[in-house]
């Protein structure tokens, strides 16, 4: 086959193949959201995590949870002249029922511990409900809260713990007014 001919077959080719593009549909899409928060969520607090490191079953079966884990979130460049100075916080996850508003664990042996979250003062933040937080400062704002292990009343009371690692994972919004 001559130079002549191979590219005839090469022009017929992409000409016949050059209006099924040109044809196609909107294939492409794209979408957001444009918003106007007041704060801008510290980098280093994008992904918190917090190792309750060893935990002694005895002090669970004793006194029903852990002592709390401070957790702090930091909110800066807060700007009051959007308007919107009120702030809440939701936490969701998967959420026990027994007592309900706690998050439960991930474990192969470690049955009926959950986590709690409270405020800095103690007062509970159960999972899947907005809690407001107060009003927001120019500038930086700093959200203190604890974390705590508690324990199933039923698996406490038989004593059923057992041991080894956990894990869970929540995911917090915060919300403007």
């Amino acid at each position: 086959m001559g130079k002549w001919a191979m590219t005839l077959s090469a022009w017929v080719a992409v000409s016949l193949w050059l209006p099924a593009v040109q044809a196609a549909e909107d294939n492409l899409y794209f979408s957001g959201t444009l918003v106007n928060e007041p704060c801008v969520l510290d980098e280093e607090d994008q992904l918190v995590k917090l190792d309750f490191k060893s935990v002694i079953d005895k002090d669970l079966y004793l006194n029903g949870r852990t002592k709390g884990r401070p957790i702090k979130l930091r909110l800066k460049n807060c700007d009051l002249d959007v308007g919107k100075t009120m702030l809440s916080i939701t936490f969701s996850g998967n959420e026990s029922t027994d007592p309900p508003g706690l998050l439960l664990l991930q474990s192969a042996t470690v049955q009926g511990l959950m986590v709690g979250m409270e405020t800095a003062d103690g007062k509970a933040l159960p999972l899947n409900k907005t809690h407001p937080m107060g009003e927001l400062s120019s500038g930086y704002n700093v959200l203190n809260f604890n974390a705590y292990l508690q324990g199933e009343p039923e698996v406490l009371a038989n004593r059923a713990l057992g041991e080894g690692e956990f894990e869970a994972s929540l995911t917090f919004a915060l919300s403007y007014e």
